[in-house]
């Protein structure tokens, strides 16, 4: 159970990622700021949450893969919509608009760049020695 709890708290964790990456997406795709970058910025910061990803995998996880389906399935499925939601309903019209539009738009980047994370994570994790 604690297991399953400690996985639960890391697909949370990967929400909360994402709604950083959205809002940072968002403010930076104002009219007159980085509009013309605006595809650097996805690849930039969706590589740079793939390593934290792949980080947290690696020194959290291990080398369980059961872990995969154990926080993905609950992250995509549960924790995304409800926190998509919440960020719409914290936001003005205008600003929850651009917010769609970004996650449609970026939203098989984030998708592979959580699998590259936890994949390569679980896959370059050391192996743990029992005690």
């Amino acid at each position: 159970m604690r297991f399953f709890v400690k996985l639960q708290g890391f697909a949370i964790l990967f929400a909360l990622f994402w709604v950083v990456y959205i809002n940072i997406l968002a403010f930076f795709d104002q009219p007159g700021r980085a509009m013309q970058y605006i595809n650097w910025f996805v690849y930039g910061f969706g590589f740079l949450f793939a390593i934290i990803y792949f980080l947290i995998t690696k020194y959290f996880i291990g080398r369980n893969w059961r872990a995969v389906p154990l926080i993905l399935i609950p992250y995509f499925l549960v924790y995304q919509p409800i926190f998509h939601q919440l960020l719409f309903s914290l936001v003005h019209d205008g600003y929850g608009m651009m917010i769609r539009f970004l996650s449609l738009s970026t939203g098989t980047i984030h998708f592979l760049m959580v699998l590259f994370g936890v994949i390569f994570g679980i896959i370059f994790s050391g192996r743990h020695q029992k005690a």
